[in-house]
């Protein structure tokens, strides 16, 4: 009996915790984070744009229900990095992503053991949903240099393995080369595929069917691009993918239960190209289909809070909205943004550049957070922001205290206070932002520092084209903030100050908080090799240029620093180019190389009477060993054969050695090792041809032994 009284004692207080801890659930907020796509500051009504050209009341409405902020900025101004920032709270740059964005067929790039936004949530009963454009990869890369993201097989590890419930995506781009959606772990409606069994897929809905259509072609794509992906399964419809993705989002939201909180992280592709605005809207913006895309992005977010009322949540919702980086401006040619543009639209502002740019216009975002109770109404805040603090902030609004800034959300600092109006001191003091190629920037109070130093691998077209943003400056953003004057020169204190900083912050793995000054080792570790044993086949210093029977064009090549130096003209499509025959089946390539801002190094080997060929590929950041397609063969048919990331400084001496034995090749560049097998490397080998793509790479020493 006292047995009996024991256990529904313990019963009740088993369902009274369980029921304090709904109540306590229910009175989370739930979060809707809709993140924009391309759109500029001064793209919609509340930031400046001009009510005749577009109209945009939806967006409009959460900085006239909640807070709008006029300092709000993006880490990066391309989309990829910010969006993996915006999830974990860490800037993208301290990835293997140090320029540009990820590939279509890019493995997942965050970490499914870091904590990000999906993850923290759910510890607090939250249900999560990724609805839109996701773009941060699917799977797990191999040493395969074949390896890339398998569309027609489960698409695992994704988002459902870092927290989140339900995933519905554009897989990439809006016009990428998918076609098709994502759901969960597999193309959406894939007819034919990998699929373990018991797998089904689900079927498109009736209200679906305009959605799609049966064929997806380069027109689709975004710049008319070809290789699209042959997938059994239905093709998006350009025109409608935002109706496709709106209705998702709007359905998740419907289906959620009463007791548990959600956070829906929206991020439709809008206004991002091409510019593909639904038939009922095409056509009425005076702006043309630019101003059409923003207004077609404004319904979106409109049926989301519409939703939200309809559900009788809207009063217990924080809704955040924002883009991922700045517009793209275009000034000339054909496109809708210069139509836009002609038009009057100032896409971003009085800011100066673009997406793309390390300059304002291309981190400055709209940003407005509406929460009823909480955040007051029709406010503004001109706090200095990051999409990066939104981790922290969701920490402190769940009551999470974040691990230590070594562990997980290295630079997110919250700006609860600054939401709510009650900001004692500044959110930060500081921050960093990043371009597309890479250049750093870091602001602090009025002063912005641009360093200036684009990451390796940067074309040299992209050098010339922007030129301005790869020297060091200093601007002063309040009294100047089109960015039109470099004041480095009368505030040298002010650049070193900024200068240290970035550094301590880059180097100290976290920023928020300082770091310890990390003394950084500068020694360049060069690896020595022995002598190949063997007969010598071909030796030559290349202390200067080489006679006959090298052949190559001298106005590409000069001999200076102890090698001779191969630069690529605008006129060699094809490379710097210098070749010499060899005759070697089996044996030892030996050569040393130095880079100073080449792009990347190939020596193509011709092989056997039909002058096939394969290339031993070096780049600051990877070696390589490849098969070029064979006579008769298309340009398409290349054979990776193996490939791994390096790391090698510019103006440095390294050796490479490549050693073949019947059909198996050694490539070792500095202390970096690649092997590989494949029925060209067995053929006799005779000749050997230096390529240099862009700017500049260095050899010397070559002696080639059997």
């Amino acid at each position: 009996m006292c047995f009996r009284k024991l256990f529904s004692l313990l019963a009740l207080a088993s369902a009274l915790t369980a029921g304090e801890a709904a109540r306590a659930a229910t009175s989370l907020p739930n979060i809707v984070v809709i993140l924009s796509d391309d759109l500029g500051y001064g793209s919609i009504n509340s930031y400046g744009a001009d009510p005749k050209l577009v109209q945009t009341p939806n967006i409009d409405r959460l900085a006239k229900e909640g807070r709008r902020f006029t300092d709000a900025n993006t880490t990066s101004s391309v989309c990829s990095p910010t969006r993996y920032s915006l999830l974990t709270g860490r800037y993208c740059w301290r990835t293997t992503e140090k320029h540009g964005v990820l590939s279509t067929f890019s493995p997942l790039h965050i970490e499914s053991t870091r904590l990000n936004m999906a993850s923290l949530l759910k510890k607090h009963g939250y249900t999560a949903a990724a609805v839109g454009k996701w773009h941060l990869g699917y799977g797990t890369a191999t040493d395969n240099p074949n390896w890339r993201t398998d569309y027609t097989a489960e698409l695992s590890p994704g988002p459902l393995d870092i927290g989140f419930d339900y995933h519905f995506a554009v897989p990439a781009n809006h016009g990428d080369l998918t076609g098709v959606f994502v759901e969960n772990r597999f193309v959406y409606g894939l007819r034919s595929g990998k699929m373990p069994e018991g797998v089904k897929i689900a079927d498109l809905g009736p209200d679906e069917a305009q959605n799609f259509q049966d064929s997806y072609g380069p027109e689709d794509t975004e710049g008319g691009r070809g290789n699209i992906l042959p997938l059994d399964a239905p093709r998006r419809k350009n025109d409608r993918v935002m109706a496709q993705l709106t209705l998702k989002a709007t359905r998740w939201i419907e289906q959620q239960p009463e007791d548990k909180p959600f956070f829906l992280y929206f991020t439709p592709v809008a206004a991002h190209n091409p510019i593909t605005p639904d038939k009922d809207i095409a056509g009425k913006s005076p702006a043309g289909l630019y101003g059409d895309w923003i207004n077609e992005l404004d319904r979106s977010v409109g049926a989301i809070l519409e939703t939200l009322e309809k559900k009788g949540v809207a009063q217990n919702t924080l809704v955040l909205f924002t883009s991922d980086n700045g517009g793209v401006l275009k000034t000339d040619g054909d496109t809708p943004q210069t139509q836009a543009y002609k038009a009057g639209l100032k896409v971003n502002g009085a800011l100066r550049g673009r997406k793309h740019d390390v300059w304002e216009g291309g981190f400055k975002v709209p940003f407005m957070v509406r929460w009823p109770g909480q955040v007051p109404a029709g406010s503004t805040s001109n706090e200095m922001i990051s999409l990066v603090d939104i981790l922290a902030t969701t920490a402190e609004i769940v009551g999470e205290p974040l691990p230590s800034a070594e562990k997980a959300a290295e630079d997110s600092r919250s700006f609860l206070a600054a939401l709510k109006g009650d900001a004692k001191s500044p959110v930060r003091n500081d921050m960093i932002v990043h371009s597309s190629d890479g250049v750093y920037a870091i602001r602090k109070g009025p002063w912005k520092w641009v360093e200036g130093v684009p990451a390796e691998g940067i074309k040299a077209a992209a050098k010339k084209l922007n030129a301005s943003q790869f020297r060091p400056q200093l601007f002063d953003t309040k009294d100047d903030p089109a960015e039109e004057k470099d004041v480095s020169a009368a505030h040298p204190e002010v650049v070193e100050e900024l200068r240290t900083l970035l550094v301590r912050y880059r180097d100290g793995g976290y920023s928020r908080e300082l770091p310890p000054a990390v003394v950084k080792q500068t020694e360049k570790t060069v690896a020595t090799m022995e002598k190949a044993p063997g007969g010598i086949v071909l030796e030559a210093d290349l202390q200067e240029f080489p006679k006959a029977p090298w052949v190559a064009r001298k106005d590409n090549w000069t001999a200076r620093d102890g090698g001779l130096w191969g630069s690529q003209l605008a006129k060699d499509k094809n490379g710097a180019v210098m070749r010499v025959p060899v005759s070697l089946t089996d044996g030892v390539i030996d050569y040393e190389i130095a880079f100073d801002g080449a792009n990347r190094h190939s020596l193509r080997i011709e092989w056997g009477d039909k002058k096939g060929s394969f290339r031993v590929e070096v780049s600051p950041e990877a070696v390589g060993l490849t098969k070029n397609p064979s006579p008769g063969e298309a340009k398409e048919a290349i054979g990776r054969i193996a490939r791994k990331p390096v790391k090698l400084a510019q103006k440095t001496w390294y050796p490479v050695r490549i050693t073949f034995k019947g059909d198996k090749a050694t490539v070792q560049v500095n202390d970096a090792v690649i092997e590989g097998t494949h029925a060209v490397l067995g053929e006799p080998k005779n000749a050997l041809n230096f390529l240099v793509f862009e700017s500049s790479a260095g050899f010397r020493n070559l002696r080639v032994t059997n």
